[in-house]
């Protein structure tokens, strides 16, 4: 009984996907030629499908999901809870991101400006490093931003 719900359709948004996809081999430190290799594909139809040449299809995310051990629903277009708050709801999702930004702001005097700035460049550099990952959009960081401008 258990393969009847593994071959139900799960709507399948592309470029979401394929943002999780990438997600999943960067921090699996897989390789594409390796996990071609797990699923039993050729690397080229895992590379085509990133790189947007190609649709993802149900059963090339069933066997990715098989084999990260992740249920079909991980790739669908949002989870259930962000459907159903809407698109006009500014509260933050992420439980860390609730931590950070409730977190009081204090500026004493052992925080010099290097260690501002140093934090400064990590930051810009981690927001890059998620943009090149296809992690995130420059589009959401920019939107976040600007939601932080405006409630402070």
């Amino acid at each position: 009984m258990a393969r009847s719900t593994e071959d139900r359709e799960v709507s399948v948004d592309q470029a979401t996907a394929v943002r999780k996809i990438r997600f999943l081999i960067d921090t699996h430190h897989e390789t594409v030629p390796g996990l071609a290799k797990g699923i039993g594909v050729l690397p080229g139809t895992i590379q085509d499908v990133l790189d947007g040449q190609s649709l993802v299809s149900s059963a090339l995310v069933r066997r990715i999901a098989d084999r990260f051990s992740l249920p079909m629903d991980f790739f669908s277009a949002e989870p259930q809870s962000e459907k159903e708050t809407g698109a006009g709801e500014t509260t933050v999702k992420s439980t860390r991101a609730r931590r950070v930004e409730t977190k009081p702001v204090t500026r004493n005097s052992s925080s010099s400006e290097s260690e501002l700035e140093e934090l400064r460049r990590t930051q810009k550099a981690l927001v890059e490093l998620l943009i090149d990952k296809g992690v995130i959009q420059p589009g959401e960081w920019q939107a976040r931003l600007r939601r932080t401008r405006v409630s402070r």
